[in-house]
This record gives structure tokens, C-alpha cells and sequence, in this order.
């Protein structure tokens, strides 16, 4: 038996809107410890996403490649 537990739909479109605000940071941060920490999380948030059956355009763009989801 597994624990499942869904988004409501508040929080998947909050959860977006943050993921589209780490690409845009990514795409403008020049600092590599920061733009590191940025990859990772925009990657963590991706999975998670992915997970929930959540669609995202740009999955496979590596962040900071100038596309936005």
C-alpha cells in the first residue's frame, strides 16, 4: 500500500510560477555557486513536478539555456 498525496491545484500553480522564477534567475545569474544551487533546485523541483504528472515545456532544457516553461 502507498501514501498518496496530490497538489491542489493552488498549490501546483504556486509551485510553477516559483519554478518559472528559478529559470529566470538562472538565466541571469552569472555567479557559478549560485547558479550552481539554481540547477539543483530547478532539477529537485523538476522531479517533483514530474511526479505529481505535472507537464513542463522545457523538462529536458538544462537551466540557464534561455527557454522558459
Amino acid at each position: 500500500m502507498t501514501n498518496v498525496s496530490l497538489l491542489t491545484p493552488e498549490q501546483e500553480q504556486r509551485l510553477l510560477e516559483s519554478y518559472r522564477s528559478l529559470v529566470d534567475l538562472a538565466d541571469d545569474c552569472r555567479v557559478p555557486s549560485v547558479s550552481a544551487a539554481l540547477r539543483g533546485a530547478l532539477a529537485e523541483l523538476r522531479v517533483a513536478l514530474d511526479g505529481q504528472g505535472v507537464e513542463l515545456e522545457d523538462y529536458y532544457r538544462p537551466a540557464g539555456a534561455g527557454a522558459r516553461a
